[in-house]
């Protein structure tokens, strides 16, 4: 009980009406001029989700998602990095591939043209042996 009585006396000593505005009307930003805020294109990777459509659901609705996808930006997959659902990657055995399903930060499952995989991605590459 004491602690809330505690969290009680901070909030009020955070209430503070020191920060009041002059004037005492509204904010006016009507003279603002919008700033949209857009992710560097070279961070994004390319998604086969898209606003306005569903989700797949099976397997082959993210295969028909994926066959319909352009190679062209596509990253090569590194085990290093985060995926997220519907993020294509390239694969040098297994080619183009959409992340259908993220199962854990470091597990996800990915669709290819003819196979379906278990892949790593935040994991960091064991060090090369020394010969």
């Amino acid at each position: 009980m004491a602690k809330d009585m505690d969290k009680d006396q901070l909030m009020e000593d955070y209430e503070d009406d020191s920060l009041d505005f002059e004037g005492g009307g509204d904010l006016d930003f009507e003279d603002e001029e919008e700033e949209i805020l857009i992710e560097d294109e070279d961070d994004m990777i390319p998604s086969v989700l898209l606003k306005g459509t569903p989700k797949p659901k099976t397997e082959e609705d993210w295969r028909v998602r994926l066959m319909e996808a352009s190679r062209e930006g596509v990253p090569e997959y590194n085990m290093s990095d985060s995926y997220k659902e519907g993020d294509l990657i390239w694969h040098p055995v297994f080619g183009l591939g959409v992340v259908s399903n993220v199962i854990t930060s470091r597990k996800m499952e990915v669709v290819y043209e003819n196979s379906k995989k278990l892949m790593a991605m935040n994991v960091t590459p064991p060090a090369a042996k020394a010969s």
